[in-house]
């Protein structure tokens, strides 16, 4: 029987630091490719050294967009797929070699090891948590919508446990900064798979995300990791239903500063006494 042979790919950006523990882990591979988004770090140089080839594309601040581009490049008839701070468990190639050649599904799941602030933590609402990085040619595409971007097209699902041994350590965010920034740019993105706060309001909503991340783990210590990981993850949640509630306002927080400053303008201009409020006189009813 021919052996069946496995392209993988790695979109990265910027990661130098980590970039070569992760192409090292997939250089079982039959074919190794890495999308370069324009790194200014010395990431291209890394790659270059493990790769079978690299492509360097514009940046962009999301994965999403760039994964079709590298599916397209694969010449092989299963798809490893990886980001640039995520890197496999030294066990993960003797089981994956064993499943691409007597196959229990189309599309694997594979346990991700979240390391949050440096660290993973079993008790911390994220584990297990388990996501699509392998599959058969023609099982998955790939979407460009932040967070529903992979479309499964075969219901032959199967699962590596997180007791089997093979696992993804995604070291994803050394510290708050980090999260933030991350945050701040998922969350701006127009197409993505958003939230809203609902009819009980924002406050609500921010103590709703708060007891739904704290519930997820086994730790309840007010100031433990846990705690911690669990307010970080509720703060994306939070961000994200505030700009659904600025792009459902029909107004811009530019638009305005701009007609206060008109305002001012004209009242300078004229040598009034403004009012202490620059924006009043018909914008509390647009908000409303």
């Amino acid at each position: 029987m021919q052996r069946a042979k496995i392209s993988a790919f790695v979109i990265a950006h910027n990661r130098a630091p980590i970039l070569g523990t992760c192409l090292r882990g997939l250089r079982f591979a039959d074919e190794l490719i890495v999308v370069d988004k324009s790194s200014t770090d010395g990431s291209r140089t890394i790659a270059e050294a493990y790769a079978d080839d690299v492509i360097t594309v514009p940046w962009t601040p999301t994965v999403e967009e760039t994964r079709t581009l590298a599916l397209s490049l694969c010449r092989h008839g299963w798809i490893l797929f990886m980001d640039d701070d995520e890197c496999l468990s030294a066990e993960a190639e003797r089981h994956i070699r064993a499943e691409v050649q007597a196959p229990r599904g189309d599309i694997y799941e594979f346990p991700l090891r979240h390391y949050i602030l440096g660290r993973h933590d079993e008790r911390a609402y994220y584990w297990p948590e388990h996501h699509v990085r392998l599959f058969r040619r023609g099982a998955v595409a790939f979407s460009r919508t932040v967070h529903a971007g992979i479309v499964r097209l075969s219901d032959r699902v199967a699962r590596f446990e997180a007791t089997d041994g093979v696992c993804i350590h995604h070291l994803s965010h050394p510290d708050a900064s980090g999260w933030i920034e991350k945050t701040n740019r998922y969350t701006s993105r127009p197409d993505r798979v958003g939230i809203k706060a609902g009819p009980e309001g924002l406050a609500a909503f921010a103590h709703h995300r708060i007891d739904h991340w704290m519930a997820r783990g086994s730790d309840g210590t007010p100031n433990g990791y846990p705690a911690v990981v669990a307010v970080l993850r509720a703060v994306y949640d939070i961000v994200d239903a505030v700009k659904a509630w600025e792009a459902d306002s029909g107004v811009t927080g530019a638009a305005l500063f701009e007609q206060a400053c008109a305002r001012l303008d004209q009242a300078q201009l004229r040598g009034e006494r403004i009012l202490a409020n620059p924006f009043a006189h018909g914008y509390a009813e647009k908000l409303d």
